[in-house]
């Protein structure tokens, strides 16, 4: 006996044998919602396409070329020129110093912003004004303040010498010694940045329970136990990402080394972003420079990874 009205076919003792599953009422809606989103965005994924998937596209291809215009050179060598990149000391000067450059910059800057936060999270007439001095530096670009610490740090007529002679102290060339070169760029990106640290690190302060400082406060803990018992946890998530999202910033940082130093001398302050600059626009030497960059985006992708887990992370727990 068949059932027209169900389109299904049944048993003369009622026992359903074969049937039509329905699809819900709603299924070309929602079908219809997700191509307009896909639609409605396809803009948005051409523009980045062609503004980031293909730039990276030729650096990659142009990576395994020698690529020099001023001898006319464009061959393909293939793995042959990260294996030679590899080997040559050059290279390892620049990872060194990019690892060091950041390792450096981001933990002065985390001490000193952690230092500057907890003074002005205390209550004390004036507190806006130091706020202010203290952000000033950050605010300022990067040239600017690469051009101003060039001129202290000269070693003819610089603030810093003059005030070193009047000590009787020996003058030194902070930015033309091997030795000093990059210590002295530490110094300047530490100086600029850590009211960074400083601003989130007041805001995650505001943000720990009064009633956890209270209670810790109650049981008689000090200020050292209750900073890395009770802020500490409270804080950890926004620490995380500002520890990533800086170390990304410190490595791609290109203008401050340029400016003060250019990479020198010879070659003892270079970081990846100088020597892609040196390379491409100097040498036209674009198959290096391109090998170059993409260990650097190799680098930034390790990092990118683990910020989006930390961010996707701190949504759950939110």
């Amino acid at each position: 006996m068949s059932n027209l009205s169900t389109g299904a076919f049944t048993w003369p003792s009622g026992r359903r044998l074969l049937s039509r599953r329905r699809k819900p009422k709603g299924w070309r809606n929602n079908f219809r919602n997700v191509i307009l989103g896909y639609l409605l965005i396809s803009p948005v994924v051409i523009l980045i396409v062609a503004l980031l998937g293909y730039p990276l596209f030729k650096t990659l291809q142009q990576s395994f070329y020698d690529v020099r215009p001023a001898v006319q050179a464009n061959e393909f060598i293939g793995l042959r020129g990260f294996t030679e990149l590899f080997a040559d000391p050059l290279f390892a000067t620049v990872l060194s110093n990019s690892l060091l450059w950041t390792v450096l910059v981001v933990i002065f800057q985390f001490i000193l912003g952690l230092a500057a936060a907890l003074v002005l999270n205390a209550k004390f007439h004036g507190r806006w004004f130091f706020r202010i001095l203290m952000v000033m530096p950050w605010a300022l670009p990067g040239i600017v303040v690469a051009l101003m610490w060039r001129l202290i740090l000269n070693p003819d007529f610089g603030t810093l010498q003059i005030v070193t002679n009047y000590m009787g102290l020996p003058l030194v060339d902070y930015l033309g010694q091997s030795s000093t070169a990059l210590v002295s760029i530490i110094f300047v990106a530490v100086w600029k940045g850590f009211a960074f640290w400083m601003l989130i690190i007041l805001a995650a302060l505001q943000g720990v329970p009064k009633d956890q400082i209270e209670a810790a406060e109650v049981d008689g803990a000090g200020p050292i136990r209750t900073f890395l018992n009770i802020y500490v946890p409270n804080m950890a998530s926004v620490l995380r990402i500002g520890f990533i999202l800086t170390a990304i910033w410190t490595f791609n940082y290109f203008e401050l080394v340029f400016v003060m130093t250019a990479g020198g001398p010879a070659g003892a302050s270079h970081t990846f972003p100088t020597m892609i600059y040196e390379q491409a626009f100097r040498r036209l030497d674009f198959g290096l420079a391109s090998r170059f960059a993409f260990i650097s985006i190799l680098i930034m992708l390790v990092l990118s990874i683990f910020l989006i887990r930390e961010v996707r992370r701190s949504g759950k727990h939110a």
